[in-house]
């Protein structure tokens, strides 16, 4: 089972919206195939494990990370992979969340003659905690992500915020816009920085990555780099009612998608992640700015927390990374449990979940 987690983490950044998932075929101890799931279309982890060991497979066992498949997606089922192939029996990590499986695979091995055992190791949990999380909540799991001075700023004065954080560190951000599959940010930051938000030189395929912008007043531009990328990768605008007055023709020309959630002078958080689950999105990187992760974090909507600190001073002229949280007493702040902290180049990094020291994650995968 440890080689079988290991073999999944192999799709972490290319697997986005489907879950990681790894698989192992074994004879008495020793490995017979191994597979793992990389793009969501392409063969699942137990079909490339059972392809592999072909006829070899029949009588032995089957480590698989989370519970097979039982029903045609992208791809036919899993459960009738297996069984043709002869497993005799199956050791599943997890079972799957998914209101189509949670046990259903199980049972009909089982009810085939197939010795199955779910191990309900939380650590399998843990390694696909965005796709968990969406198949319980319908909702994506939301992680945000903030570079900032030693003194916590995010920007100069001016708005500058060109480099705050080294290439290393900026390289892990390409890898958790592709991790998760979604990435969100305020309008001002793209007025500000003019950005792609897409995955870039990342090793294998990575998906396409859904941009998402919440713009009030619909002041971004049909030519700014996501307008004019909308046709390689989704982009959505959430605005609010009265922005509509024309403005968005040229955008929805070159390709986005506008959406007006309520009749509002501001955007309703829990409608656009509401309205992103129900797109399939498993998780959605937050990465700015300031304003917008604030929102998020004061209404308790923030899952994960990973801040880049470099080691730089910018004052108190700078641009704090979260702003005011209506915390008069130490007693009111929020409190976050660190997970992890990582150097990162000249940087570091360091993983927050919500909650105090009985919430912590281990991050053991």
């Amino acid at each position: 089972m440890d080689l079988a987690r290991s073999l999944a983490e192999r799709g972490r950044y290319t697997v986005a919206p489907n879950p990681l998932v790894g698989a192992v075929v074994a004879r008495d101890g020793s490995v017979l195939s191994e597979g793992w799931h990389s793009r969501a279309g392409g063969d699942h982890a137990e079909i490339l494990a059972l392809n592999e060991a072909g006829g070899t497979a029949r009588g032995h066992t089957l480590y698989v990370t989370l519970e097979p498949c039982n029903h045609y997606g992208r791809t036919p089922p899993c459960v009738e992979a297996i069984l043709r192939s002869g497993i005799s029996r199956v050791v599943v990590g997890h079972l799957d969340p998914n209101p189509k499986m949670r046990g259903r695979s199980v049972g009909m091995l089982r009810g085939a003659g197939v010795d199955v055992e779910v191990a309900g190791d939380p650590v399998f949990e843990w390694q696909n905690e965005q796709y968990f999380h969406r198949m319980r909540t319908g909702k994506p799991f939301v992680h945000i992500k903030l570079a900032a001075t030693l003194d916590g700023r995010i920007a100069a004065a001016g708005g500058d915020s060109k480099w705050v954080t080294g290439e290393d560190a900026r390289r892990r951000v390409h890898e958790l816009r592709a991790e998760a599959g979604a990435v969100l940010v305020g309008a001002n930051t793209v007025r500000t920085d003019d950005p792609m938000l897409t995955p870039r030189d990342l090793p294998g395929r990575t998906p396409r990555v859904t941009r998402v912008v919440l713009d009030p007043h619909l002041t971004t531009s049909p030519e700014s780099k996501l307008a004019r990328s909308a046709g390689e990768a989704p982009v959505i605008i959430f605005v609010c009612d009265g922005a509509l007055d024309g403005r968005e023709v040229e955008l929805e020309r070159r390709g986005v998608e506008i959406i007006r959630p309520l009749r509002s002078e501001d955007i309703d958080l829990l409608y656009v992640l509401d309205e992103l689950g129900g797109r399939g999105i498993k998780g959605l990187l937050v990465e700015g700015g300031g304003e917008t992760a604030t929102r998020f974090v004061r209404r308790g909507l923030a899952d994960k927390l990973t801040l880049f600190y470099a080691p730089k001073f910018l004052g108190s002229e700078g641009v704090p990374m979260i702003g005011a949280l209506q915390a008069t007493k130490v007693a009111e702040s929020l409190q976050f449990s660190v997970s992890e902290v990582e150097k990162i180049g000249d940087d570091v990094a360091v993983t927050l979940y919500p909650g105090g020291e009985e919430a912590i994650v281990h991050r053991a995968c």
